[in-house]
């Protein structure tokens, strides 16, 4: 594992950036210094890389112009932290509405188009650029490092998959990928003991050095172990993504797959964003690829705005992301210099269920309907097990290409027999309970 480990990183992957022009494993080696640096030097960084993103904005970026403009604000004003925190936030409905005006005019290289579920049932649609992503990936793959899955050891993850007609030569890139970095990939979109079964006889024959997946799925997981009463060989760590983590679903993981549970933060717009060291004392930013800010500095927690410094294609400055958090006071004992954040209160997904019994993670519709361009806004509730609706806010009718593709995801995952209805509304109302749910199951 070694020996790959180290041919990964000192040849295939400088071979792989040489000729793609691509900076990957120069930002991987930068972020592995850069985390022991003081918090002083840390910030330095920071700003410096922030100044060039905000003198690029007011320069090239047409909305920015108009929006900061409007709102009396000048790049030479920009001097402190303080004043820039005086810019406007960035909302989700100003990327719906403005997209081509957010995207910069003098940036020379191809922007990538991608698509968020959203953090409260809003889908956004957005670009980013080659060197945002590499900046990116280094900073993933650091995360995952803090839990001992270093960059070439062998994975699996309990993830999802791709929803829609998916190109040939996509499903190759993928598998690729996969095979490159030693993942095993399992699709647990669809919960069946046939699942967990195939996935524990998995990782025994695979020992995977850590074990990765969506928290419900991880639950899910550990629950079968319990069940069955089986075990998994010893793996350094687990890493939950994709929702909140609270300490009664950790403790539960922990037990049943005997291993140490990682919170990580991030999104779709921005990748990762923060994750646990070894301490797992607060989640640490990653503060020389994303600025994180709080609306109130301290205590409770309020909503959270998010600079990427390096997607100059399409700036994102000061985006409202749809969670709640809080910056953590003081300095981590792992020695890190990065700063850190309390626990995350982001989307709330209800697990749902099938006619037959399985399980489907609340993940799914957030995953499927961000290729649905007619929805701005929606929340997704099952109502009975043969029927799920759909409440949304529409920008136009929903066009036949969109119809069949709900009807063939959700018929793929739930059966046949299970009727998918959309309701347009005016608005999404909330709920009694206050929680921000997105997937709301029957007893809800």
């Amino acid at each position: 594992m070694r020996f790959y480990r180290h041919l990964l990183r000192s040849v295939l992957l400088p071979a792989y950036d040489r000729i793609r022009s691509r900076r990957y494993m120069e930002h991987s080696r930068f972020l592995e210094a850069s985390q022991w640096w003081q918090p002083e030097r840390l910030l330095e960084f920071q700003w410096a890389e922030l100044s060039k993103l905000l003198r690029h904005a007011f320069e090239s970026v047409p909305y920015y112009q108009q929006k900061y403009r409007a709102a009396g604000a000048s790049f030479s004003d920009i001097r402190t932290w303080h004043d820039f925190k005086c810019l406007p936030p960035l909302t989700r409905q100003e990327i719906q509405q403005h997209l081509d005006g957010l995207c910069s005019t003098s940036y020379k290289g191809r922007l990538l188009p991608h698509a968020t579920g959203g953090s409260s049932g809003v889908p956004t649609r957005f670009y980013r650029t080659r060197e945002s992503y590499d900046w990116r990936t280094a900073a993933k793959d650091r995360v995952y490092s803090w839990a001992g899955l270093r960059l070439g050891d062998r994975s699996v993850y309990l993830w999802g998959a791709p929803v829609g007609a998916v190109p040939k030569h996509m499903i190759w890139k993928t598998r690729i990928h996969q095979a490159f970095e030693r993942q095993q990939v399992f699709n647990t979109f669809s919960q069946t003991e046939e699942l967990w079964s195939r996935i524990h006889q998995e990782i025994i024959r695979y020992h995977p050095a850590a074990i990765v997946g969506y928290v419900s799925s991880l639950l899910q997981f550990a629950e079968f172990l319990r069940r069955t009463k089986r075990r998994i060989p010893r793996v350094k760590g687990v890493l939950a993504a994709a929702e909140p983590l609270f300490e009664d679903p950790r403790r539960s993981i922990e037990e049943a797959l005997d291993a140490p549970v990682y919170n990580t933060y991030g999104s779709r717009e921005f990748m990762s964003l923060a994750g646990e060291c070894e301490q797992r004392d607060g989640l640490h930013i990653n503060s020389e690829n994303v600025v994180i800010e709080a609306a109130r500095d301290r205590d409770t927690p309020s909503n959270l705005m998010v600079t990427d410094l390096h997607n100059f294609g399409m700036p994102f400055i000061r985006y409202e992301i749809g969670d709640l958090g809080s910056i953590k006071e003081g300095r981590c004992a792992c020695g890190r210099g990065l700063p850190r954040l309390e626990a995350i209160e982001g989307r709330v997904l209800d697990t749902l269920r099938t006619a037959d019994g399985r399980i489907v993670p609340g993940e799914f519709f957030p995953h499927l309907l961000k290729e649905v361009p007619e929805f701005t806004q929606y929340r997704v509730e099952q109502r009975t097990l043969d029927r799920i609706v759909i409440s949304a806010v529409m920008t136009r009718e929903l066009s036949g290409q969109s119809r069949d593709l709900l009807d063939r995801e959700i018929s793929k995952v739930f059966g046949r027999a299970t009727r998918c209805e959309i309701q347009p509304v005016k608005e999404i109302p909330a709920l009694r309970s206050g929680k921000r749910r997105i997937t709301v199951g029957m007893a809800s």
